[in-house]
């Protein structure tokens, strides 16, 4: 089973080490996971080379590093920093609501930034919801005139935009992070099982459930997608990964 949505670092006021991530993904028995880290939110680029360095010496095998893109790392050396850190980046991530101007359809930057996932073969995760910026037809373009990447919509929200966009176009995919488990059924209602990528957003939910044990939430999701997908989907999702 891969997690294609973990994180590491500073979140607000809760931090979670590379060590503290592992020892959950062993818990839950995931062989591999994709994750990024939180602290990039504070522009500090050291900080989170640091972390991610960490990290993949801990779980080299097993880490599918996630290149967190903030519109300013374009411009002031940032990029080429992350680039150049020997870090095996795996997928490269925009966050649409932390910044909905920078990555607005059109934009210089999106653009940028979709060449990149290109010249690296590197799919794009782009962060989705009903907020400014966020909606996944607002990247509809990007999606239609770049077939050759892969465009990973997480939370898949709203849920009739994403599977709109997966309908119309086999270079997009959602992944299951904070989305309803009724929701992941509806997608595989419509045959989407096969572009389905399991993750969770783990450890975000502490900040939210302060009481809640991360390791019992991750264990209540899968029982939870159990219940409302047939056997053969459920096998799907978890086998698929980019």
């Amino acid at each position: 089973m891969t997690d294609h949505h973990t994180h590491i670092g500073q979140f607000y006021d809760i931090y979670t080490s590379p060590s503290e991530l592992i020892h959950v993904m062993d818990s839950v028995e995931v062989e591999r996971f994709a994750c990024s880290s939180t602290t990039i939110c504070e522009g500090n680029y050291e900080k989170v080379l640091s972390e991610m360095s960490e990290l993949v010496r801990l779980a080299v095998n097993r880490v599918l590093p996630v290149l967190w893109m903030l519109p300013q790392m374009l411009s002031d050396g940032g990029l080429q920093r992350f680039l150049d850190s020997g870090i095996p980046w795996k997928m490269l991530k925009i966050h649409s609501q932390l910044n909905p101007l920078a990555w607005q359809c059109g934009s210089r930057r999106l653009q940028k930034v979709v060449r990149l996932s290109k010249q690296l073969n590197l799919p794009l995760l782009i962060h989705t919801g009903e907020s400014p910026g966020c909606y996944p037809s607002l990247f509809e373009r990007a999606i239609r005139y770049n077939p050759s990447v892969t465009f990973i919509l997480a939370h898949g929200r709203p849920l009739d935009e994403t599977i709109s966009l997966m309908q119309k176009y086999p270079n997009v995919l959602t992944d299951t992070a904070f989305m309803p488990v009724q929701h992941v059924a509806k997608l595989c209602h419509f045959g989407l099982a096969h572009r389905i990528l399991w993750g969770t957003d783990v450890p975000i939910q502490r900040y939210y459930s302060r009481k809640e044990d991360i390791v019992v939430y991750y264990k209540k999701r899968l029982c939870e997608l159990r219940d409302v997908v047939s056997n053969e989907h459920y096998e799907t999702i978890m086998s698929n990964t980019i």
